[in-house]
C-alpha cells in the first residue's frame, strides 16, 4: 500500500469515527440503511422498468388524472405517471428517496418540488422517533413530494383532507428499509417483518383513500404475489383486498396481473411471497409457484 492510499484510509476511518460519536447510534443507523435501501431498491426498480412494468402500472390509472402516490422509490413511476399525463402529489419516508426521484423527474424536464418536514429524535441506542412539522403553503409542481409517512402522520392526513378530491392513489410495491422496525411509530409486535409494515400501510391507504378520493375515484394497489392462476388464488386475493377495504366505502373491482421474474443482479432485494400456494402438496408437487405483479382497483362509490 502506497503512502498516499494508507492516509486516504486512515482519513476515512477517522471521519467515520467522529461521525458514529457525533451522531447517536439510532440516527446513525437509521441514514445508513435509508442510503442502503435506495441503493438496492434502485436494482430491482431498474429490473422492473426493464421488463416493462412501470408502463403498465401507469395505465392502470388512464383517465383519472390527479394522482396521490404513496411511494416513489427511485422515482420510475413517478415519471411514468408524469409521462402519461398526471399531476402527482407523492408522500416518501425517506429523504434519499425522494432525492433520486426529483434528480429523474428534472432530468425529464418536468418541474418538481420538495417539502421537507421530518426530523429524527434518538430515543435510546436502538430507537428513535421521528416528527413532522405543519405542512405550509405548497408550491404548484408537475410532481409535489411531500417527506411524510404513510403509516402514522396525522398533519399530513389532515392536509390531505383540505385538498381537491384525488382521481386515483397509487400504492405500489411497497418497501421499507432495515431501520423502519426501531421507528417507536411501528409496533413490532403487530409489523415484525417487512410483510405486515406493507399490508399495515395498505389498511391506512384504504381507510385515506375513503376520505380523499373524489366519488367515482380510484385506488389502485400493486405487489409481488403468486401468480392467481386458479379461481382458489384469484379469489384468496380479492377476498383479502375486499377485508382491507371493508371499513371503508370503497368497492374492489377488478384483478389482473403480469409475470414477474426476481431480479438477478448482485444486490437486488429478493421479495416474499403475499399469498401462498394452495396446499402444500401442489408446491411440492410443481416446485416453487410462479411470481407475477398483481393489481387490485377498488372504486370510491
Amino acid at each position: 500500500m502506497s503512502i498516499n492510499s494508507k492516509q486516504k484510509r486512515d482519513r476515512k476511518k477517522a471521519k467515520t469515527q467522529r461521525t458514529k460519536t457525533l451522531v447517536p447510534r439510532a440516527i446513525y443507523q437509521l441514514e445508513r440503511f435509508r442510503k442502503e435501501y435506495v441503493k438496492s431498491w434502485g436494482v430491482n426498480s431498474n429490473d422492473h422498468l426493464a421488463q416493462g412494468h412501470y408502463a403498465w402500472m401507469a395505465a392502470k390509472l388512464d383517465g383519472y388524472p390527479l394522482t396521490l402516490e404513496i411511494g416513489c422509490g427511485i422515482g420510475h413511476s413517478t415519471l411514468e405517471l408524469l409521462k402519461q399525463g398526471h399531476r402527482i402529489i407523492c408522500v416518501e419516508e425517506n429523504p434519499h428517496c425522494i432525492a433520486a426521484t426529483q434528480r429523474l423527474v428534472r432530468e425529464h424536464g418536468y418541474s418538481v418540488e420538495i417539502i421537507e418536514r421530518g426530523s429524527a429524535k434518538s430515543i435510546d441506542e436502538n430507537n428513535y422517533k421521528l416528527a413532522y412539522r405543519e405542512l405550509g403553503q405548497t408550491p404548484n409542481a408537475d410532481c409535489l413530494i411531500i417527506e411524510g409517512d404513510a403509516l402514522k402522520d396525522p398533519k399530513l392526513v389532515d392536509w390531505l383532507m383540505t385538498q381537491p378530491k384525488f382521481d386515483s392513489i397509487a400504492c405500489w410495491l411497497i418497501g421499507t428499509h432495515d431501520a423502519r422496525g426501531h421507528n417507536v411509530a411501528v409496533d413490532l409486535s403487530q409489523m415484525p417483518t417487512a410483510y405486515e409494515h406493507r399490508i399495515f400501510v395498505q389498511n391506512r391507504v384504504y381507510e385515506l383513500a375513503d376520505h380523499v378520493l373524489r366519488p367515482g375515484g380510484i385506488l389502485n394497489v400493486i405487489d409481488r404475489a403468486q401468480t392467481p392462476s386458479s379461481d382458489f388464488l384469484t379469489e384468496a386475493m380479492l377476498d383479502s383486498h375486499r377485508d382491507q377495504a371493508s371499513v371503508t366505502s370503497l368497492a374492489v373491482q377488478a384483478l389482473d396481473h403480469i409475470p414477474y421474474k426476481q431480479p438477478e443482479a448482485n444486490g437486488a432485494m429478493q421479495m416474499m411471497l403475499t399469498v401462498p400456494v394452495e396446499t402444500l402438496d401442489d408446491y411440492s408437487a410443481n416446485g416453487a409457484p410462479t411470481m407475477s405483479l398483481c393489481s387490485i382497483t377498488s372504486a370510491k362509490p
